[in-house]
C-alpha cells in the first residue's frame, strides 16, 4: 500500500477518522469495563485516538436544544444544495489508526507542532513517549537531518553565531540558506562551542563553565546547574553529550584537565557527569589514560569517546571510551594504520565510530568501525588527497556521506564536498554576507525530545 505522507492528506482525512472510528470506539469503551493499558507501543499509540471523542461542537449540541433559526437555516441550506445533501448521506471513509500514526511519525517536527491543535487526542499522541521514539527512528530520505555550523562574520567587527541548514541543501542547492540558532546567554561578541548532538538535543558550552541543552526545532532550552569551576590559566575543559538507554537518560560529561604539581607538563583530571533525570552533577572516576585532547567526546552506542595523547611516550595516541551506564573506561583498539600515520580525528558517521588518520600533508584515510567494539570490523572507507594549499589545516572526520558517495568534510574555514569517483572537490555556496568563515560543523536531526520534559526520559 502506498502512503501519502503530505500534510494536506492528514487534514483531509482527520475529520473522517474522528467522525467514524473514534465515536464508535468511544461508545464501545463506555459499555465495557476498564482494561489495562496496552503493553505494546503500537497498541498504546493507536488507543490514544479513541480516548477522547472529537465530534464537532455543532454535533455535540442536541438538535432539540438548537435555536429555531439554526434549524431553519440548516433546512434551507440543504434544500438549496441537493448535491451536498446527497454527499452528506454517504458513509465517511474509514482509516485504520495505524495508518495515521505511521503518517504522523514520518512528518517534520514543525508540521507535528501545528497538528497538536487538531484535537486533544492528537496533542496527547504527539507528546507521548512512544511516539517521540517512533518519530525519532523514522527519517525518510534524511529529511530531518540538519547541519549546525559555528560561524564568524566581520562586516564591521567580528561577530559569532551558530547557524543551521538542511543537510540536503549542502549537497544539492546552488545557494545554501541558513537560519540562526537562538539560545539563552547568547552574545555575538563571544564564540560559544557546540559540544555535540544526540537525538535532536544540542549541547552548547559557554566559556567552558556554563552548559546549555537545546532543542532548536522546539525552541526549548535548559541551562545546566553551575559547577563553580572557572577557567584558569594552564587548564582546559572538554565535554561530551550522550544517551544512557538503560534508564532513558541524557547525560553530559565534563572533564576538567589541570596541570599537576611535581610533574613537568603533566596533567590530571576531574570528571563529573550530569543526569537530566536528576538535574545534578556527580563526580566519577578520573580519566585513567592521561587526559583527552581539546575535543568534545563522540557518542556511539551508549559510550563517549576521546582521543588521548601520551606526551611521555612521544607521539602516541589512544582512543578511550566512557560507558555511560557503567561509568567505566576502556581503550578502543584501533585499526592498523601502517607507516607514516600522524594526527587522528574522531567522528561519528551514520551511528558508527569513525577515525580520520592523516599521513602528513599528503593524504588522509577514513576508517569506520561497522560493529562497535570489534577491532576486526574496522573498514577503510576512503582516501582523500590534500590539495596544494599552504597552511597547517587538516580535514575533519567525515560528517556525512550521500547516497551517491559524495563526502562532506570541514577543512580550514570552509565546508568541502569530495567525490571519490571523480576525485573532485566542491565548496558549497553559502552567502558570504552572512558568513566569513566556519569554525565547526556538526550534523543533528530534528526531533520532539525536550530538555525540560523529564517524563520523556523515564
Amino acid at each position: 500500500m502506498l502512503l501519502d505522507f503530505s500534510s494536506s492528506s492528514l487534514v483531509r482525512c482527520s475529520s473522517a477518522v474522528y467522525e467514524s472510528e473514534s465515536r464508535n470506539k468511544c461508545r464501545e469503551m463506555e459499555n465495557q469495563n476498564k482494561e489495562p493499558a496496552p503493553s505494546q507501543p503500537n497498541q498504546r499509540l493507536c488507543s490514544l485516538f479513541y480516548e477522547l471523542p472529537s465530534t464537532s461542537s455543532a454535533e455535540q449540541t442536541p438538535k432539540r436544544n438548537r435555536p429555531k433559526s439554526m434549524q431553519h437555516e440548516s433546512h434551507d441550506a440543504s434544500a438549496q444544495s441537493p448535491k451536498r445533501s446527497r454527499n452528506a448521506n454517504l458513509p465517511p471513509p474509514s482509516f485504520p489508526p495505524e495508518i495515521i500514526v505511521e503518517i504522523l511519525s514520518n512528518l517534520p517536527v514543525k508540521s507535528l507542532l501545528r497538528f497538536r491543535c487538531v484535537s486533544k487526542s492528537w496533542k496527547t499522541l504527539i507528546s507521548d513517549i512512544f511516539f517521540v521514539k517512533k518519530h525519532l527512528k523514522n527519517d525518510p530520505k534524511f529529511s530531518k537531518k540538519r547541519l549546525l555550523i559555528n560561524t564568524a562574520s566581520s562586516q564591521t567587527q567580528l561577530q559569532y553565531s551558530i547557524k543551521s541548514c538542511f543537510l540536503n541543501a549542502i549537497f544539492h542547492d546552488p545557494i545554501v540558506t541558513t537560519t540562526e540558532i537562538e539560545y539563552p546567554l547568547k552574545k555575538d561578541s563571544r564564540c560559544d562551542w557546540v559540544v555535540g548532538s544526540c537525538n535532536g538535543l544540542i549541547c552548547i558550552a559557554i566559556r567552558q563553565d556554563t552548559v546549555i541543552l537545546l532543542n532548536p526545532t522546539l525552541r526549548v532550552s535548559k541551562r545546566l546547574p553551575d559547577l563553580g569551576f572557572k577557567k584558569r590559566r594552564g587548564c582546559y575543559t572538554v565535554y561530551g553529550l550522550g544517551f544512557d538507554a538503560s534508564v532513558d537518560d541524557y547525560k553530559v560529561v565534563r572533564v576538567f584537565c589541570y596541570q599537576s604539581k611535581g610533574f613537568e607538563d603533566g596533567y590530571e583530571s576531574i570528571v563529573r557527569v550530569y543526569s537530566l533525570r536528576t538535574n545534578c552533577w556527580r563526580r566519577i572516576q578520573d580519566f585513567p589514560f592521561g587526559v583527552p585532547c581539546n575535543e568534545a567526546g563522540k557518542h556511539v552506542d551508549g559510550s563517549l569517546h576521546w582521543v588521548v595523547f601520551h606526551g611521555q611516550e612521544g607521539f602516541s595516541c589512544t582512543i578511550v571510551s566512557l560507558d555511560l551506564t557503567k561509568e567505566t573506561y576502556k581503550e578502543v583498539l584501533q585499526p592498523c594504520y601502517g607507516d607514516g600515520a600522524s594526527e587522528r580525528t574522531l567522528g561519528v558517521l551514520d551511528g558508527c565510530l569513525c577515525v580520520l588518520c592523516n599521513y602528513g600533508r599528503l593524504y588522509a584515510v577514513a576508517w569506520v568501525m561497522k560493529e562497535y567494539g570489534k577491532r576486526e570490523s574496522w573498514s577503510k572507507l576512503f582516501t582523500i588527497p590534500y590539495m596544494p594549499y599552504p597552511g597547517a589545516e587538516f580535514f575533519s572526520a567525515p560528517l556525512f556521506v550521500s547516497e551517491t558517495g559524495v563526502i562532506l568534510l570541514h577543512f580550514g574555514m570552509n565546508l568541502i564536498l569530495y567525490d571519490p569517483k571523480q576525485n573532485a572537490f566542491r565548496i558549497p555556496v553559502i552567502p558570504y554576507d552572512a558568513i566569513s568563515y566556519i569554525d565547526q560543523a556538526e550534523v543533528y536531526e530534528e526531533s520532539l525530545v525536550s530538555p525540560t520534559v523529564v517524563s520523556q526520559h523515564r
